[in-house]
């Protein structure tokens, strides 16, 4: 396991900051502007996410 953190880079951390910001943002617009309850703006993501991760397996 240490190895796994010692091969991160300063850039893998800042990208993971920026893509959970925009992740993030997309949920409170989604929240702000729509009537959809959060529980299911978390459901909307975990599936596309799954469905993310099987396109990107193919």
């Amino acid at each position: 396991m240490d190895m796994f953190f010692a091969s991160l880079k300063f850039m893998d951390y800042v990208w993971c900051f920026i893509i959970g910001g925009l992740i993030c943002v997309i949920g409170q617009i989604l929240i702000d502007k729509t009537k959809i309850t959060s529980a299911r703006i978390l459901v909307l993501f975990v599936t596309v996410g799954a469905i993310l991760r099987r396109i990107r397996t193919i």
